[in-house]
């Protein structure tokens, strides 16, 4: 299976937005969420992941990038578009389940099909995330308004890790 989704417009807060459960109310989720990001800063400052939840380091401090994700049954190899920066990392998900989340959480007025997507199509397991990044460095910290063509692209490639 060869599942694409997107491009989605979906909100950066604070620099950051996860993928993570559905409920992002869940028990511990605040904690998962802050061992992530502390993953992503030392893992090249892209992405990184604990149990449950991955951060990815945006190069805005607020605004909307395009998230695109592919969703596969084995590793698809890296995107052969030009991007600027390709970083990966396993994320294990113990309830078969995680999605596109806003730091800020679903305003309702953003896109809904990135909070409803489960981007966890094998169940429970570890998957494989690699994130590809392209314009992070265009406007560092900065506010990509409303009005401004989106500068931030991302690819999510997501498939199950199989172990030997």
């Amino acid at each position: 299976m060869t599942r694409p989704l997107g491009p989605w417009p979906v909100r950066v807060d604070e620099g950051q937005f996860y993928i993570a459960p559905e409920d992002n109310h869940a028990k511990g989720l605040d904690k998962r969420m802050e061992r992530a990001l502390d993953h992503a800063y030392k893992n090249a400052g892209l992405i990184g992941s604990s149990k449950d939840t991955a951060c990815v380091l945006a190069g805005i401090n607020c605004g909307t990038i395009m998230l695109s994700v592919l969703q596969t049954d084995t590793d698809p190899g890296p995107d052969p578009a030009p991007w600027d920066e390709t970083e990966e990392t396993d994320l294990t998900s113990s309830t078969g389940d995680f999605r596109y989340n806003a730091l800020m959480g679903n305003t309702g007025e953003d896109p809904q099909e990135p909070y409803e997507t489960n981007l966890a199509h094998a169940g429970p397991g570890t998957y494989r995330l690699r994130l590809h990044a392209r314009g992070r460095d265009i406007n560092p910290d900065g506010v990509q308004d409303d009005d401004e063509p989106i500068a931030e692209h991302y690819l999510l490639q997501v498939w199950p890790k199989h172990t030997p």
